[in-house]
């Protein structure tokens, strides 16, 4: 359930910054140029699903399928731009910020969400891979940082450019970089999605938003952002700011091509992120091979992850793998993940 407070979103200017501290410490336009000219062109009830994700989607209709989760229509929440969560002690508190203002205030979701992504398989350890669902993770560049408790990742980013869109239509991909904590349970993600994830957005094109995934049905997004094929785009996450052991965190999807942005904010405590993910993608309805991106494959250039905030560290040596998660039910069409230093390949 919303409440809305008194202050509307009309009322309230926020402008997006054009670069963070953090990223301006580094010479963006440097990274922007090396990376474009090396391209060819807590313990929530998260129900953990025992059948695929075709019998999940069947059992659940008109349910959502967001990044990593199928879940309730009016679980997922659009926000404003550089709106702020607050997840406080591996909890969210369901309040949504602007300019220190309350905008709205969400409850839990009702229903549990059905989980797609592959939690505790990442490493291809033990527990529900994401084989026995039908759509889900497809492929992954990932890294386990190995980090002591007080340290976090503080900054990924990296840029990737628009695919061509698919020959057929009917699917629905994501494509993005982003963080995870240590339980899995909760992702920080700058997304390009083509597809429409069913009564939310997007259709037959591509599209930006900006992602907070987390348990018990609640998902925030920023407002979506067309994009077009070839445009590049720059996808960060990023702590900007700390009190005591709480993180402040800025997450931007930006089109570079044409200025178009799409980012929120969060504050979490509880919570250690450590889970690194360089390029992600994730497919759901897909039944051939002509509905992901007819070009075949999608290359990013990721830089981090960084570490030891407020200091700017980076984390050597690269410990950068690919993760081929395989579906039962889904199209073969020949996946496979290329790693060269900060250059990752998924293909398709």
């Amino acid at each position: 359930m919303k409440t809305s407070s008194n202050t509307t979103q009309g009322s309230i200017t926020l402008t997006q910054p054009s670069l963070t501290s953090k990223l301006g410490q580094i010479g963006l336009t440097l990274a922007i140029t090396a990376a474009f000219c090396g391209l060819v062109l807590s313990t929530p009830s998260i129900a953990q699903a025992q059948t695929d994700a075709s019998n999940a989607t069947i059992e659940h209709p008109g349910w959502v399928h967001v990044p990593g989760e199928l879940v309730r229509p009016d679980c997922v929440h659009e926000i404003p731009n550089g709106a702020k969560i607050e997840v406080a002690n591996g909890q969210i508190t369901g309040d949504v910020t602007l300019n220190g203002s309350l905008v709205a205030h969400y409850d839990a979701c009702s229903e549990d969400a059905v989980i797609t992504r592959p939690r505790h398989e990442h490493g291809g350890t033990s527990g529900i891979t994401a084989t026995t669902f039908a759509g889900g993770w497809v492929e992954a560049a990932q890294w386990n940082v190995s980090l002591s408790s007080s340290d976090n990742i503080d900054l990924m980013y990296g840029f990737w450019t628009v695919p061509p869109a698919p020959s057929h239509n009917g699917g629905l991909i994501y494509l993005w970089n982003g963080l995870e904590d240590s339980s899995e349970y909760w992702v920080l993600q700058p997304v390009l999605q083509y597809g429409e994830n069913e009564q939310q957005f997007g259709g037959n094109y591509w599209v930006i938003a900006s992602w907070l995934v987390g348990p018990n049905g609640y998902i925030f997004h920023s407002p979506p952002e067309k994009v077009n094929p070839g445009d590049d785009i720059f996808g960060y996450t990023e702590i900007t700011g700390t009190s005591g052991s709480t993180l402040d965190w800025k997450v931007n999807a930006e089109d570079l091509t044409t200025g178009a942005y799409s980012w929120i904010t969060a504050t979490s405590s509880g919570l250690h992120w450590d889970w690194a993910f360089g390029a992600v993608l994730e497919a759901y309805n897909a039944t051939s091979c002509s509905q992901f991106p007819s070009n075949g494959q999608t290359v990013f250039n990721d830089f981090g992850p960084y570490h030891g905030f407020p200091d700017y560290e980076s984390i050597s040596p690269l410990g950068w793998y690919g993760k081929h998660y395989d579906w039962v039910e889904g199209p073969d069409c020949g996946f496979k993940i290329g790693l060269n230093g900060e250059t990752m390949t998924l293909s398709f």
